[in-house]
């Protein structure tokens, strides 16, 4: 049987030695865990062989006192030998050039494991923020990602590192220091941007393994109370709001500007009252909304998708438990009966065509509902009023708690909030629960 050639820069499988006190070299098992502890007098070899562009192989070894330290230490040794024959056409990228890489596929649909819209925008804003992304360096036109706003300056050394230089104790080294600056809330996404550019790097036979792999982050209780926003204000450690602070922000944000162009105030006392995710308030259609005397409620069946001309209504949501029935509190349904007889009003005078027309919140011009734009103008309108630290996440967490707080069943929470039974409290989760009585309780 003809033996495989090995191609230019590929190497054979690597095979392990070991010897005591500096006898004779004999075959072993890394996984033998009666020989692969550091023992004095133990070396271990790690040994293989690498294709040339001549069609030759060169053979490449190294030693220590562990075989994971013998393979690190070889790995080094192959990728500098890659770089010695394979020329300046095949030079080793930097982790911030396969970050670029891995952040372009994401944006443009490509990574099978990011589908959402709103998981995409996740990813940009946090790869923009902490990973040293830039659209123009990647080539992209800036005006596709004018939703991601730089606020504060955050540069790290490890962006420039080659890839086979990069170790385990480089990426907890940055997971630290990412934290400290206030991100500790994004590094599971930014942890599984490294993960995809290591992925690339394996790929492109850069390098052999992952140092991204195993790496441990703080715990949410070690950084709970710590996560700074974009704007610079600390997240309290109780994300909700108190009834007195609850009533002065709907009428903070009530107050017009001339510099905002999408007037989102409703939208925002809507979520105060319905605790609402933002994508879902924002993708409300009048055929969701029943308005009556009494028991006046949202029908949760959906939300739009997708970004600029591409965007639609479709029937899905973050989870199956997210279609629910949502009561109405008097005064949200006073204000969803303002907004549709204006609606009407503008629909028979012929102002408002188009499918905008369709939805509670319709785009600025009248058109599809635009999440990004929404939750732009939702955080400037939210900094004006004197809530920085608020987010419209925060009104979810209100509802929830004042519901807790008058001891409602814990089914009926889950049922009104949309709760994945997978998590918290799917013990108590009953989708037949009586909801009727929650609108009276919300103030």
């Amino acid at each position: 049987m003809t033996r495989r050639k090995t191609a230019p820069g590929d190497f054979t499988k690597i095979t392990y030695y070991v010897r005591t006190d500096r006898g004779a070299w004999q075959s072993a098992d890394p996984s033998d865990s009666s020989l692969s502890r550091a023992k004095r007098g133990r070396q271990w070899r790690a040994r293989t062989r690498m294709g040339l562009a001549d069609g030759t192989t060169t053979k490449l070894s190294r030693s220590a006192t562990t075989p994971a330290a013998a393979l690190a230490a070889l790995e080094l040794v192959i990728a500098a030998e890659r770089r010695r024959t394979s020329g300046p056409e095949a030079s080793v990228p930097t982790l911030g050039e396969l970050v670029d890489w891995a952040v372009v596929r994401i944006d443009e649909g490509r990574d099978p494991s990011i589908k959402s819209s709103n998981s995409q925008r996740t990813y940009l804003g946090i790869a923009y923020r902490w990973a040293g992304y830039s659209p123009s360096a990647a080539g992209d036109d800036e005006g596709r990602r004018s939703h991601i706003r730089r606020t504060r300056e955050y540069t790290s050394p490890i962006y420039g590192v080659a890839i086979d230089r990069l170790t385990p104790a480089d990426l907890a080294d940055e997971v630290e220091r990412v934290e400290n600056a206030g991100g500790a809330g994004s590094l599971p996404q930014l942890r599984a941007i490294w993960r995809k550019a290591m992925a690339r790097g394996i790929a492109r036979r850069h390098i052999n393994s992952d140092p991204a792999a195993g790496l441990k982050l703080p715990s949410r209780n070690a950084t709970r109370g710590k996560r700074v926003y974009s704007n610079g204000s600390t997240r309290p450690r109780d994300n909700s709001l108190a009834g007195e602070h609850l009533a002065e922000l709907r009428l903070a944000v009530r107050k017009p500007s001339p510099r905002q162009r999408l007037d989102v105030s409703d939208l925002i006392v809507l979520g105060s009252y319905t605790g609402l995710r933002i994508a879902e308030a924002n993708s409300l259609r009048w055929v969701d909304v029943y308005l009556a005397d009494e028991d006046s409620y949202l029908s949760v069946q959906g939300q739009v998708f997708g970004s600029g001309a591409d965007r639609k209504w479709e029937p899905k949501l973050k989870t199956e438990s997210s279609q629910r029935t949502v009561p109405l509190p008097p005064a949200a349904a006073d204000l969803l009966r303002f907004r549709q007889a204006n609606a009407l009003k503008t629909r028979l005078d012929g102002s408002a065509t188009g499918p905008g027309s369709d939805f509670v919140f319709p785009a600025q011009m009248g058109g599809v509902p635009d999440l990004a734009t929404a939750s732009k103008a939702v955080r400037r309108t939210l900094d004006r009023a004197g809530f920085p630290w608020v987010t419209f996440h925060t009104l979810r967490r209100t509802v929830e708690r004042q519901l807790m707080d008058a001891g409602v069943d814990a089914r009926v929470i889950m049922a009104v909030m949309g709760h994945d039974p997978a998590t918290s409290w799917s013990a108590y989760v009953d989708r037949n629960v009586d909801v009727s009585a929650v609108a009276g309780i919300i103030r």
